[in-house]
């Protein structure tokens, strides 16, 4: 919901960036998902500020290479990198595993249908926001998890019975 708004935002500059990469949207679109995995060792390392603004600097890579080509690996290479954040919380406190688990099976949900049907209601911006809420109250990292993954799942199940 929030991605339409910011993606009015940041077309103009996007749309230049897109332009000169054209020719190299693949490779771009490995190297954001290399960028977002990287942040998995510095969350779960406990350095969860520069570990967020990794994941969202690939983040960043990764919408200029959709706007240059968009693809169906992108949207697998946007899931697998989503669903790695969970792991590194839980990598950093193991006693998240379980709300972490949860999330992690709303966000693969969220994915299938974006992957799918070409979008969902929980979309990068709400995802990200997700995110900082957890690095900035990591005491209330579960609820924070459930709530996440309630959401992604509610997403996945209304955008699904939209197509049928």
């Amino acid at each position: 919901m929030l991605d339409a708004l910011l993606e009015k935002l940041g077309s103009p500059v996007l749309d230049r960036c897109a332009a000169r990469i054209a020719d190299h949207t693949r490779i771009l679109e490995l190297v954001s998902f290399c960028v977002g995995l990287a942040a998995v060792p510095l969350i779960a390392r406990h350095f969860v500020w520069i570990g967020l603004a990794v994941f969202a600097a690939g983040r960043l890579i990764a919408a200029v290479a959709a706007r240059a080509n968009k693809s169906d690996l992108a949207d697998i290479y946007r899931t697998v990198a989503y669903a790695a954040l969970p792991f590194a919380f839980v990598l950093d406190a193991p006693v998240r595993a379980l709300p972490a688990v949860f999330l992690m099976f709303g966000l693969a949900a969220n994915g299938a249908v974006a992957v799918k049907f070409g979008r969902s209601l929980v979309g990068a911006a709400e995802l990200l926001i997700l995110f900082v809420l957890a690095s900035a109250f990591p005491a209330w990292f579960g609820l924070i998890a459930y709530a996440g993954g309630v959401l992604c799942f509610v997403a996945a199940g209304v955008e699904a019975s939209r197509r049928i």
